[in-house]
């Protein structure tokens, strides 16, 4: 259905993908030629929540073209952008405390930042993020505005439980060797990463679409709740 949904829309995200490769380069600009080892991957999780959020609303829009203007104006919504944030700075937060409290002493030597460096930085961050904020939260986010920071993450971390959190675990640590073993082969300086960062995306929404708008009727009560709390809110 993800992959479906990309080819039904092809210009629209593989414009995504291309903004994708000219973040890269700014952000390469913008850093110092090497940066310390630990904040590498912290930079990635810090991106990688602001790079969804932006293509939810581009899911929505390739899914429903009805719709595409209204979940882009979503993101003239200041807290869909604080509550990215919250979920990067979170994890850059539990990551600190990890480090200064298992590895005190550890010493990480400067890494250099090549072109597509912060790409695969911000791709490899993927099941960490949606460990922490669940499948669905991001379109939650974007395209639920009566929902706030708490609802939303409640109700995607129950939608990923209940949906089976293992096998999407799994999955995602699979799709990532996959990438990881193909970019190895086929150098494309992070077009591979930008490319897999998409994909997910599309997967969260995909995700959100099946359980809180189409399956209420044969899910567990949880997200049966769950997609009543979404569909109030989408008739006002």
């Amino acid at each position: 259905m993800t992959l479906q949904l990309m080819l039904r829309a092809p210009v629209r995200f593989s414009i995504a993908i291309l903004v994708l490769g000219c973040l890269d380069a700014l952000v390469l600009r913008l850093l110092p030629s090497a940066i310390p080892g630990s904040w590498t991957r912290r930079l990635g999780m810090l991106l990688l929540p602001l790079a969804w959020v932006v293509i939810a609303p581009l899911a929505r829009g390739a899914d429903n073209s009805a719709q595409n203007g209204k979940a882009l104006t979503s993101l003239t919504r200041p807290m869909v952008w604080m509550a990215a944030l919250a979920i990067g700075l979170g994890l850059i937060t539990l990551d600190l405390f990890i480090q200064r409290l298992f590895f005190p002493g550890l010493d990480w030597h400067d890494e250099r930042m090549p072109s597509g460096r912060v790409l695969s930085l911000t791709a490899a961050q993927a099941a960490m993020v949606m460990g922490a904020a669940g499948i669905c939260f991001f379109p939650l986010l974007v395209l639920e505005p009566g929902l706030s920071f708490k609802e939303v993450r409640r109700l995607s971390l129950s939608a990923t439980e209940i949906n089976g959190q293992k096998t999407i675990t799994w999955f995602m640590i699979g799709m990532m060797l996959v990438a990881g073993i193909a970019d190895s082969f086929v150098p494309a300086y992070g077009f591979t990463d930008a490319v897999w960062i998409v994909f997910v995306g599309v997967l969260n929404y995909v995700a959100y679409r099946d359980i809180f708008e189409r399956q209420s009727a044969n899910s567990p009560e949880t997200v049966g709740k769950a997609s009543a709390v979404v569909a109030a809110h989408a008739a006002e």
